[in-house]
């Protein structure tokens, strides 16, 4: 009797996982898909500013790879880091 409950849990949580991932896939746009949709002047924006954002990202995790290369937690290393660029003594900070 209780494995026909367990089984039956199961089902009712697979079935909403799969009903949620379905509507995820239907409902949301891809990325192409709102290019499309948005404004000709929208759109040159976003093009001109992809390469300021991807310069940005490069730079955050060439951070995050330099404090994970420390002896110390993640935390206190990111902090030191943090600390190090608003002093003005962190050579990476511009």
């Amino acid at each position: 009797m209780a494995s026909r409950v367990w089984f039956r849990a199961l089902l009712t949580v697979g079935g909403i996982m799969g009903a949620a991932l379905v509507m995820r896939c239907t409902i949301v746009p891809s990325e192409e898909q709102m290019l499309s949709r948005i404004s000709p002047e929208l759109r040159a924006e976003y093009e001109r500013n992809k390469g300021k954002r991807r310069d940005a990202h490069e730079e955050i995790m060439k951070r995050i790879m330099e404090d994970s290369k420390s002896d110390k937690p993640i935390w206190l290393a990111a902090a030191a880091s943090s600390e190090r660029s608003k002093d003005g003594d962190d050579p990476r900070a511009k």
